[in-house]
């Protein structure tokens, strides 16, 4: 029996959603642990990567069009700042706190579509930036009060989502011009290697460190790397089915899984006040996506 188009699409998202959150989960966990955050990027990043090659090599490797390479560059230097800035977000705070940061990056998108393309979004979109706004405020300031001196960790995880907003243009390009699992892996590996070598060049011991990490504890690598893949895998399918517009939508379910799993898994506090500040904050992205 042939499974409806639109219900095969909800299913590949949720799964691949839910793969992403328990990553996020996993990688809080692990840093909780002590493994050394930039250990733990540099191998999600190429491992993550390197499992998707078999799935490459079966679809084949598409035709790269022109505006590849530009494009596949800039993502590149924007996702080293963005997924550092990221994972140490993590590592200095909740998952339950950081995970729903990613939010915003829609109405962003948004914001600069307008600064930079001179796109004008509708009344309604606006108004769900507005209630995406609030629910941010209500993450950041649960007792209401605001304050100017955040967590640091919500700081880089507020510029790393800046960052991944001004690369959504390019990340767009580097699929439109290959694939989505072609760019996936590419740019997964590609800012793993890099970010290799730049803490290579800052630290002469920084291999032998990672791998004296991947040999103490090989199956928490593997672990996170495969939810991380299989995550990607799942919704980068989903793409084939609905359109861009829902994709984008929904793949903020991620956060979503993440703070409800953090409370469970980790033990997290304010569970419940950022679950409702999620939830907020990702009608406000229905409403900025389904009604512009």
């Amino acid at each position: 029996m042939d499974i409806p188009v639109p219900i095969l699409f909800l299913v590949l998202m949720l799964v691949g959603t839910f793969f992403l959150g328990y990553n996020d989960v996993q990688r809080k966990k692990y840093l909780n642990r002590g493994i050394n955050d930039q250990v733990l990027l540099v191998v999600i990043q190429i491992l993550g990567g390197g499992l998707l090659i078999p799935l490459l090599l079966i679809f084949g490797i598409p035709e790269i069009k022109q505006g590849f390479y530009a494009a596949f560059v800039g993502t590149i230097a924007l996702n080293v700042i963005s997924q550092n800035l990221f994972i140490r977000a993590f590592k200095l705070s909740d998952a339950s706190l950081i995970a729903p940061l990613r939010l915003i990056i829609p109405p962003l998108v948004i914001v600069t579509g307008f600064l930079f393309l001179g796109e004008i979004p509708t009344w309604e979109a606006a108004l769900g930036i507005v209630v995406t706004v609030f629910g941010l405020w209500f993450l950041l300031f649960p007792d209401y009060r605001i304050s100017l001196k955040l967590d640091r960790g919500v700081v880089y995880g507020l510029v790393g989502c800046v960052l991944w907003a001004l690369s959504f243009p390019l990340d767009k390009q580097t699929v439109v011009t290959s694939s989505a699992l072609f760019a996936t892996t590419t740019v997964a590996i590609s800012v793993g290697v890099l970010t290799l070598i730049v803490n290579q060049i800052r630290n002469k011991s920084f291999a032998t460190q990672m791998i004296s990490a991947l040999t103490a504890d090989p199956k928490a690598f593997l672990s996170v790397s495969l939810t991380y893949t299989l995550g990607l895998a799942f919704r980068n399918e989903a793409f084939n089915y609905g359109l861009a517009a829902y994709a984008s939508s929904l793949t903020r379910l991620s956060a979503l899984w993440t703070v409800i799993l953090s409370g469970k898994m980790l033990q997290e506090k304010y569970v419940g006040k950022r679950l409702f500040a999620t939830v907020l904050m990702f009608a406000g992205i229905l409403l900025t996506v389904f009604l512009q």
